[in-house]
C-alpha cells in the first residue's frame, strides 16, 4: 500500500482538496552566525549572552547547527527564539544539565525544543530535524 496515495484519498474524501506546503529547510556548513527573520529584513546574530529584564545578562547555548537570538522589541510576540523555529527561554541548571556546564548564576538562554527532546528521548532535536 502507497501511503500517500492513502492520505491523498482519505484527504480528498474529507473533502479537502489543498495539500500542505513543504516547508523549506535551510543547512549550512559551519557556525552560523547571522540569520533573517520572519520579515524578510531584520538580521539577527550570535551572542555570547543576551540581556533579559528580570534576569540580567544570560548566558546562550549555542551550538553549530543554531543559535539563540531576542527578537527586535518592535516586533510583538515571544521575545526569544532559536534558529531552527524553536522558541528559546531562560532556564535553569536541572534543564540544561546534560548540554552545558553550570553556569555562574545557574541559568542559560536555550532552544526549548532541543532541551525537552534531550531530556525526554536522549537524543537533542531542533524544530527543524536536525541533531545535536
Amino acid at each position: 500500500m502507497d501511503i500517500n496515495k492513502w492520505n491523498e484519498r482519505v484527504l480528498k474524501s474529507k473533502g479537502i482538496v489543498s495539500a500542505i506546503p513543504k516547508v523549506n529547510i535551510v543547512r549550512n556548513i559551519g557556525d552560523l552566525q547571522e540569520a533573517t527573520l520572519w520579515d524578510g529584513h531584520t538580521k539577527v546574530y550570535r551572542q555570547d549572552a543576551i540581556f533579559v529584564e528580570g534576569h540580567g545578562l544570560i548566558k546562550c547555548i549555542n551550538s553549530e547547527l543554531h543559535f539563540v537570538f531576542q527578537t527586535p522589541k518592535t516586533m510583538k510576540g515571544w521575545g526569544l527564539f532559536c534558529t531552527c523555529g524553536s522558541i528559546a527561554g531562560v532556564v535553569g541548571y536541572g534543564a540544561y544539565s546534560k548540554l552545558a556546564s553550570p553556569m555562574s548564576n545557574g541559568k542559560i538562554i536555550a532552544c526549548i525544543r532541543l532541551l525537552t527532546e534531550k531530556n525526554n528521548t536522549g537524543v537533542g532535536a531542533h524544530a527543524d530535524g536536525s541533531h545535536e
